[in-house]
């Protein structure tokens, strides 16, 4: 792996937005977004773009196997034929970015001893013991189903890639509604790939949505043992 060391990483990334505000706090970013309905074709810059896929490339996944990648669509023609294999959802054409995040099956087992040996020489995990882990990693894998493995992590990246851009200042809407085979057939995307999920990224065109409403703690959360009362 060609991955620089978290400081390195750290340094290319942008600490303000692009018009020098500070950073929204995490809070601010969960509480804020929304997602958004249409979008204006103002570009997202280039260096905030490469901090957007930086970040979500630094989410964790299960034995560190990193099985997502993200396939960037700005170009407008492009956008355009996704926007049809997307139910001709007018924001896949509208936002200057679409992302198109899949999980890949066999390329993921395949680039696991690399994944391995990396964390070992790091010192992320006994040389000695690599061999051994990397076999739990790939018997763990073959007893559960991939496309179910493979969407959980790879939501786990979306959903930071999600949280990155409304830290510096964009909007997102994430979309489940596409024809993953005309995903696939349009962008060149291997058989064995799992088409999860897309993400629109630029700026919103008003009205933004009004908060939705959320369930309180009461209803979604409880102590030790469901439907014991958290509070």
């Amino acid at each position: 792996m060609t991955i620089a060391n978290t400081p390195e990483i750290a340094a290319k990334i942008p600490e303000t937005m692009p018009d020098g505000t500070p950073l929204k706090p995490l809070s601010r970013v969960i509480l804020d977004r929304r997602a958004t309905s249409h979008f204006k074709p103002d570009p997202v810059p280039q260096e905030y773009l490469n901090a957007i896929l930086q970040l979500a490339s630094q989410a964790p996944s299960g034995y560190d196997l990193q099985p997502w990648r993200f396939i960037v669509v700005k170009d407008e023609q492009n956008r355009r034929r996704l926007q049809k294999a997307a139910m001709n959802q007018a924001k896949v054409g509208e936002a200057p970015v679409v992302i198109i995040a899949i999980g890949m099956k066999e390329e993921t087992k395949r680039r696991a001893d690399e994944v391995f040996q990396e964390a070992a020489q790091r010192g992320a995990d006994n040389p000695d013991a690599v061999q051994q882990h990397e076999r739990q990693a790939m018997d763990f894998l073959e007893h559960i189903p991939m496309n179910v493995w493979l969407n959980r992590h790879v939501m786990i990246a979306f959903t930071t890639m999600m949280y990155a851009a409304e830290a510096y200042g964009f909007d997102t809407a994430q979309m489940e509604g596409f024809d993953p085979a005309a995903v696939k057939k349009g962008f060149g995307i291997p058989d064995e790939a799992e088409v999860v999920a897309l993400l629109a990224i630029g700026k919103m065109r008003p009205p933004d949505k009004p908060y939705p409403g959320r369930f309180e703690l009461d209803r979604i959360a409880y102590r030790e043992r469901y439907g014991q009362p958290w509070t």
